[in-house]
């Protein structure tokens, strides 16, 4: 019988490999990695947890706990996130270790377990989201919400417009407190503390008007403890990668990483705006753009958001979708027509 236990520092190594083992396919396979250490990158924003699987000294697979305070219909509501699930390849057809897997979901949660859970999986997973939207005995129901696209840009895109300051302590309510009144427009969007603010070590910028907050946002570089790594790429762009990202030099698209490389980048995160402010999107991620440190700049809009396809058109971004779910191990979640929006940078 496979046991599951709460992951310690005695296993720091074997989570690290478990990520790095199992990358997730796509047109480029990618390994989202947590070198040099696991635990380095916990309790950034929530509580967070990891859970192994053994049977008996073999180590099965592994998954990854998060308890966050977002919006749930317009309310703040501590939820979990269920994120990192690896499961090693002799065992990955074992409805049964999947089944006990979930069931010790609650039971490990570190404190008080959240009532209410949710997730994300890559779009093109097709055969992880058959088996879960299946809702089979023994399964926590899956709620598809609605695709999340995120975007990376690369800084060559970028133009300065001086409209971004950094934000001083005095604007951390203010700006907490603005964001929070945009992000309960979205479901899965988190509420942000001044604490919170504090803790990511990100680099927050404000836009003010007549001493108001009308914009915000954060640049969070994670890659100190969380790292995005190129594993492969389709036929035939692994072997004209060279090619592409000569073209892509040129054409001020983001450059791929080579194989074993991790992707160059920062988070565009807790981006709110003011319908108020008498600017488009465009000026003001060219500004986010010039200021960020990294060749590359990603953020994650839900598929129907307006924003999108202005986007999409100036700066002709690497896109990856990835279906936002709810998910019930009892009483199911009812959300209302919101968008589900969670924040990228905390997936």
């Amino acid at each position: 019988m496979t046991s599951y236990e709460l992951a310690t520092q005695a296993d720091d190594a074997l989570l690290r490999s478990l990520l790095r083992e199992h990358p997730m396919e796509s047109w480029v396979t990618m390994s989202m990695e947590r070198e040099p250490s696991y635990f380095a990158g916990m309790n950034r924003f929530g509580r967070d947890w990891a859970v192994i699987a053994r049977d008996g000294a073999t180590s099965v697979g592994m998954y990854a706990c998060s308890a966050q305070d977002v919006f749930v219909n317009g309310a703040s509501e501590e939820l979990g996130y269920l994120g990192s699930l690896r499961v090693c390849s002799p065992y990955r057809h074992r409805l049964s270790v999947v089944r006990e897997g979930y069931e010790s979901v609650r039971r490990l949660a570190r404190g008080s377990a959240p009532s209410m859970w949710f997730t994300s999986i890559a779009t093109q997973n097709a055969q992880a989201r058959r088996l879960l939207e299946a809702n089979l005995k023994g399964m926590p129901r899956y709620q598809f919400a609605n695709e999340l696209v995120t975007l990376s840009f690369s800084k060559a895109r970028g133009r300065a417009r001086s409209l971004w300051k950094p934000a001083d302590l005095v604007d951390l309510e203010p700006m907490c407190q603005f964001f929070n009144e945009g992000a309960s427009e979205f479901n899965f969007s988190p509420v942000l503390t001044p604490e919170k603010a504090e803790r990511t070590r990100a680099g927050f910028y404000v836009i003010k008007d007549q001493g108001q907050v009308v914009a915000c946002m954060a640049l969070w570089n994670q890659q100190a403890f969380k790292q995005v790594v190129a594993r492969g790429y389709r036929r035939p762009l692994g072997t004209l990668l060279p090619v592409y990202n000569a073209i892509a030099r040129s054409a001020g698209r983001v450059v791929l990483p080579r194989v074993g490389r991790a992707l160059d980048q920062s988070f565009l995160a807790f981006l709110a705006i003011s319908p108020s402010l008498a600017l488009d999107i465009v000026p003001l991620i060219e500004d986010a753009l010039a200021l960020c440190r990294t060749p590359a700049l990603t953020m994650g809009l839900h598929a129907e958001h307006p924003w999108l396809s202005k986007l999409c058109r100036r700066f002709r971004p690497l896109r990856y979708r990835t279906c936002i779910y709810a998910v019930s191990f009892g009483e199911s979640l009812a959300l209302d027509n919101r968008p589900a929006q969670p924040e990228v940078a905390l997936l």
